[in-house]
């Protein structure tokens, strides 16, 4: 099954520090092999998949502890969940991310900003 994983940046750090696993930022994961990214449909269930791996992160993730805080954007209750889904589409192979996008857009999502790797 494809997965996508999101892992921080502080990872690396952390793992050269010998900081303990407990110390670690939430990573994010979303399944979409088992998803016809060509229909609406599932390009709809792409986008729930998204937002509630970005809500989970966003609950679990803790902006105050500077052993895993990792991006600004993430401190926000409010906009947490939203930049979770930026980071995460990111990360995204180019035809999952473009129907992340276009599943945004046929809910009535707003669109999603630009991202810096529009590979």
């Amino acid at each position: 099954m494809k997965l996508l994983l999101l892992l921080s940046a502080a990872l690396l750090p952390a793992c050269a520090s010998g900081t303990s696993a407990m110390a670690f930022p939430p990573s994010m994961a979303v399944a979409y092999r088992d998803l016809r990214l060509d229909t609406a449909a599932d390009r709809a269930r792409l986008v729930r998949r998204v937002d509630r791996a970005a809500g989970a992160f966003c609950k679990a993730y803790d902006p105050m502890d500077p052993d895993t805080r990792f991006d600004a954007r993430l401190a926000s209750g409010r906009h947490c969940p939203g930049a979770a889904a930026i980071l995460l589409a990111q990360h995204m192979p180019a035809n999952v991310r473009r129907a992340y996008r276009a599943g945004r857009r046929e809910q009535g999502g707003s669109r999603m900003p630009a991202m810096h790797n529009p590979s």
